[in-house]
């Protein structure tokens, strides 16, 4: 009997130990890219000349920043609250907005998106939500968000962002992914009612119907998800851009030759830059990537090196330091949420 224990254990145990190297060599190569980061801005610009420019940024420049970035965090909240109110009636905004600031603290700040996770987990423990549902929401969310950027892209390619121009056909095909998958729901419910013949429903069906029953359905709900996303995503790419002027016409002085891009151009090297930071790489918190897809587009439209670097390294600084506070005030607020009023469970695992 212990033998068979220990042949069934022994898997279960490999399996346990292939994860955990896992997660050692994915933060140690977000660890050498944060490293090899630093290294380059201390080198071609240095840390000393990245904080003379973010000391020199007007104050409008850095109230649009905060006050767009804001508009474009309370419009995923509303957007968050409105898919989870589609599973359950009695959602509360307070613990969406709880639920939606610590996910993204953890989506954003670990490694190869695992931080996607907490979502269904966050839900079903502030909010006593199916987390199978909020899967369904969460894939929803995340394929909508891609068709909007690939929108988005294309707009400020046709208004002269050429810097976007590798990724045309990626945007194009991305617009089509809500469609298809509406496509793809409708299909899957007909094939989870099949019936089996009086035979028990298996647990992928149920979990099937759980999961898609997260995603929006009526044609109303979907269209207002879509024009929350757009609002989201126009006001953030806004923000960036506004961050990124002003940091350039701060570095001017140094580098008086320097013409400062057009407002579509600095919308399209921000578009890249973040696209490239939420790619599921192995990086911490997106360090290192953001950087380079940022650089690469300013460097595009005619910014020098050092000018480039310093206003990545500056914007997702401070993308960062909103990103962190809000995880922390979405974590106590969630606390105490549930501590005086604590949701029901759902009762399902």
């Amino acid at each position: 009997m212990s033998r068979r224990n220990d042949a069934e254990r022994a898997p279960t145990s490999t399996l346990r130990r292939r994860f955990g190297a896992r997660r050692v060599i994915t933060l140690l190569i977000g660890a050498m890219l944060a490293a090899a980061l630093a290294w380059t801005v201390h080198h071609v610009v240095g840390w000393r000349a990245v904080g003379i420019t973010a000391l020199s940024i007007g104050a409008s420049y850095w109230i649009g920043f905060v006050g767009l970035l804001s508009l474009s965090y309370a419009t995923r909240v509303v957007r968050l609250w409105r898919l989870l109110r589609n599973i359950k009636p009695n959602a509360q905004l307070a613990r969406s907005a709880a639920v939606f600031f610590v996910h993204n603290g953890f989506a954003s700040l670990l490694p190869a998106r695992i931080g996607e996770a907490a979502l269904p987990l966050l839900a079903r423990r502030w909010m006593g939500i199916d987390w199978a549902s909020v899967i369904g929401a969460l894939t929803w969310w995340r394929l909508v968000d891609v068709a909007v950027v690939g929108a988005i892209g294309l707009l400020l390619l046709a208004m002269g962002a050429d810097v976007l121009a590798p990724l045309y056909v990626f945007a194009f095909a991305a617009c089509a992914l809500p469609l298809i998958a509406l496509a793809l729901r409708r299909m899957l419910l007909r094939l989870g009612d099949t019936t089996m013949g009086g035979s028990a429903t298996p647990a992928w069906r149920r979990f099937l119907r759980r999961a898609l029953a997260g995603m929006p359905a009526r044609a109303g709900a979907v269209s207002a998800d879509l024009l929350l996303a757009i609002t989201a995503w126009s006001t953030k790419l806004a923000a960036f851009s506004a961050l990124i002027a002003g940091a350039l016409q701060a570095s001017m002085a140094a580098v008086p030759a320097t013409v400062l891009p057009g407002l579509r151009q600095l919308a399209g090297a921000a578009l890249a830059g973040d696209v490239a930071g939420a790619l599921p790489t192995p990086s911490i918190a997106g360090v290192g990537p953001f950087e380079a897809g940022l650089v690469l587009g300013l460097q595009a439209v005619g910014i020098e090196l050092a000018q480039a670097l310093a206003v990545a390294v500056l914007l997702h600084a401070a993308l960062l330091a909103t990103i962190a506070v809000g995880a922390v005030s979405g974590l106590l607020g969630g606390l105490l949420l549930d501590r005086r009023r604590p949701a029901r469970r759902s009762g399902r695992g």
